[in-house]
């Protein structure tokens, strides 16, 4: 079965095709629209809307080629509905239902936090090898921080989440503050880096919101650091990024910590955007970590789990398939 997967959640137009019979990864291709998010500081949902409706279907077709194939010979579509810009979602589904229609073939609607939670298992789609369940897993990136309790490819279960604000959204939101370019997450590691400063001898400390259970809070933060740079004379960047990076990261920590010592699970996967961090790579050695390009959105993940629900005997149409009536 070759299936084609499509994520549009966010300002990335994805197009993936995965074999799900040979268990490969055939074609995975990102068209990334940061450069038109940067002229207005951050994202616009419908400028990723009208992006996404030039670039999809260069995406497809590119993945196609790609993996040597034609339209004909698809079997399957899946496409994320859920979570996300819903203008860029739309187009995603839109399209995805078209083809479907046109081809006659099924289609799968994917659940786009979902598909990152299991992103590790796309290296046995590359022949390397993911971490053995269960695991503790940590999705995290601008629009998510949630934490979950995950027994099988097909049994997991949700522990908590962010309240208000996301860790990658207060990256970028306190990248702003402090000056640097969107998207300000990837920036302010790489100044942090650079600096090399000693984070026990900061000049200053940013709060950190410690809530009861498995659940995240940034909005306070956020807040802490924009009154923080208005009433100062002169912001050092590198040590208000460091102070803001630790703030950022340490809740994570304390909750993976916490999920391990009650549920007995050693095995930690972390996933998203944000685990590209190097800082948080560090802090956690013994973290399982999807390479960079799985962390960031991709449809590789939406065609891995239209795979394992084909695998496993649950790869059921949404709603309708081509193949109905139009009516």
């Amino acid at each position: 079965m070759k299936i084609l997967a499509i994520d549009t959640s966010c300002d990335e137009s994805c197009a993936a095709i995965v074999d799900s019979a040979g268990s490969r990864l055939l074609a995975d291709v990102v068209y990334s629209h940061v450069a038109s998010m940067q002229k207005h500081g951050g994202i616009v949902p419908e400028i990723a809307s009208r992006e996404h409706l030039k670039a999809l279907p260069l995406a497809v077709e590119e993945a196609l080629k790609k993996a040597s194939l034609r339209y004909q010979d698809l079997d399957w579509i899946a496409v994320t509905n859920r979570p996300g810009l819903i203008g860029a979602l739309l187009v995603g589904v839109s399209f995805a239902k078209g083809l479907a229609y046109q081809l006659r073939k099924p289609f799968s609607l994917v659940d786009h936090i979902e598909a990152h939670l299991f992103s590790p298992l796309l290296a046995d789609l590359e022949g390397g090898t993911s971490p053995a369940f269960p695991w503790i897993a940590l999705v995290v990136s601008g629009g998510h921080t949630e934490l979950f309790h995950v027994r099988s490819a097909v049994d997991f279960s949700h522990l908590g989440g962010t309240r208000d604000d996301a860790a990658g959204e207060a990256f970028d939101k306190i990248g702003k503050l402090l000056g640097l370019e969107y998207p300000a997450g990837p920036k302010i590691d790489k100044l942090v880096k650079e600096a090399g400063l000693d984070r026990k001898k900061l000049p200053i400390r940013f709060p950190r919101a410690r809530l009861e259970g498995f659940d995240f809070s940034y909005s306070g933060l956020k807040t802490a650091v924009a009154l923080e740079v208005k009433k100062s004379n002169g912001v050092d960047k590198a040590a208000y990024a460091t102070a803001a990076q630790e703030a950022i990261l340490d809740p994570l920590l304390e909750k993976i910590s916490l999920a391990q010592a009650q549920l007995g699970v050693q095995q930690v996967v972390v996933t998203g955007g944000v685990a590209c961090n190097s800082r948080l790579r560090d802090m956690l050695p013994n973290a399982y970590f999807p390479p960079s390009r799985h962390c960031s959105d991709n449809a590789a993940m939406i065609g891995l789990i239209a795979h394992l629900r084909n695998k496993s005997g649950h790869l059921i149409a949404d709603s309708w398939t081509a193949t109905a009536s139009a009516t």
